[in-house]
């Protein structure tokens, strides 16, 4: 009904553990004979896979360790664990997460680092709690890129230096000013600078605050 009906489907074209169906009974094999009977072609496709020695695919591999097939829940798995380096070499490019900017403490904005404070979906994939180097765009209605508002430090996680419990996105965009609130955002991720910390006051979280503003420029300008 869906590839023939629907999609008019010529070709199909389908990873090499595809499966499908009630129960996920449909498999490659299955999918081919269909496809002989209503006039489309099916192929399986192989899985590409992070290498099983390290070396010279130039994505990274631990040596000894089975190779792991490249799929979303591997991709989600990296970007959990805050390992975005590898879920970009994955993807063929940054994690991007897309929200709304909505009001929080200003907290940010007291200390001198006003933060875009973003709300994402429940489902969003939203790395470990950490300070990052990344960009950030506006976003049209459609989730589109409108602009690109520069490259940010981003935060992740619950503050612990004010005992905030509610996690959140926060990203402080480099030589910008403007209001965001209300406005869709989307917030790239490009590199991991440190987990996330509890200071002993205002004072040592502004110098290190000051540091990570330092660290993202030289990473990430000329951008």
């Amino acid at each position: 009904q869906t590839l023939v009906e629907k999609l008019h489907a010529v070709s199909v074209i389908v990873g090499d553990n595809f499966r499908y169906g009630h129960k996920a009974a449909g498999d490659i094999a299955l999918l081919q004979k269909l496809g002989e009977s209503w006039g489309f072609t099916a192929t399986a496709a192989p899985l590409l896979k992070e290498p099983s020695t390290g070396g010279t695919s130039g994505l990274r591999g631990s040596s000894g360790r089975a190779a792991v097939p490249f799929s979303a829940t591997y991709i989600r798995t990296c970007v959990q664990a805050g390992d975005i380096r590898t879920a970009a070499e994955v993807l063929g490019r940054p994690h991007r997460l897309d929200g709304i900017v909505e009001r929080g403490d200003q907290r940010g904005r007291e200390l001198g680092f006003p933060t875009a404070n973003l709300r994402t979906e429940q489902w969003a994939a939203v790395p470990a709690d950490g300070v990052y180097a990344g960009r950030v765009f506006r976003l049209d209605e459609w989730g589109r890129t409108v602009d690109q508002l520069g490259i940010a430090a981003i935060s992740v996680g619950t503050n612990p230096t004010f005992e905030v419990r509610q996690r959140r996105v926060e990203a402080f965009v480099l030589d910008f000013s403007g209001d965001l609130y209300g406005q869709a955002l989307g917030v790239e991720f490009v590199e991991r600078l440190r987990g996330m910390e509890k200071f002993d006051g205002i004072e040592p979280l502004i110098a290190q605050m000051n540091d990570d503003v330092k660290t993202t420029r030289e990473l990430l300008i000329p951008w």
